[in-house]
């Protein structure tokens, strides 16, 4: 809760400096995109692979920030916001859950909160299985067919790890229905 409150400060503080934080300086010359000494900009289409080199000259228009304390202190801040920010995703990304780990980890979930499970699934008597039905980067979804005939859907977060639970009887419900239930698939991981 608070990193969300701290970042959405810092939104809020950029977005304001963003609005008021810049002055520009017309030439005599034509209308041209603002540019600055040390950045490179591609002047052509994406499919060609030309770039250029912006060099500031007289037919150029100069973006003159305006420096204050605050200014610096919130672009350090950004700077450092961001950089936070891709050493976490590049983290996450390597930590993410993959299907199946998400899928035993929905085993032994199920295994853990059903001790008599574990002897049903052994036996053959029940028609119980698990399986990954969908895995995209932003969500695993494991479905789990229970002995009574329950169809159990696990959506996990493969980053996080969050996950919440559907549950859909055919015949006796007419939609899957969200449960309240809701743990984290990284506390079952081996």
């Amino acid at each position: 809760m608070k990193k969300k409150m701290t970042l959405l400060a810092l939104c809020f503080m950029c977005v304001s400096l963003i609005s008021c934080g810049t002055k520009t300086v017309e030439t005599d010359a034509p209308k041209t995109e603002p540019t600055s000494a040390a950045s490179n900009v591609q002047t052509n289409p994406p499919t060609e692979s030309v770039q250029t080199e912006a060099v500031p000259s007289e037919d150029t228009e100069t973006v003159i920030p305006e420096n204050t304390e605050a200014d610096e202190t919130s672009q350090t801040a950004a700077a450092e916001s961001d950089e936070t920010e891709v050493t976490e995703q590049t983290e996450s990304v390597s930590d993410a859950v993959t299907a199946e780990q998400a899928l035993d980890a929905i085993k032994k979930y199920c295994y853990d909160n059903n001790p008599d499970l574990k002897n049903m699934a052994d036996s053959g008597e029940y028609n119980i299985y698990w399986e990954v039905v969908s895995n995209e980067a932003d969500e695993i979804v494991v479905l789990y067919r229970s002995y009574t005939g329950a169809l159990i859907r696990y959506y996990i977060a493969p980053v996080s790890g969050k996950t919440y639970v559907t549950e859909f009887v055919p015949g006796i419900m007419d939609a899957e229905q969200r449960t309240e239930e809701s743990f984290n698939v990284r506390d079952y991981i081996d």
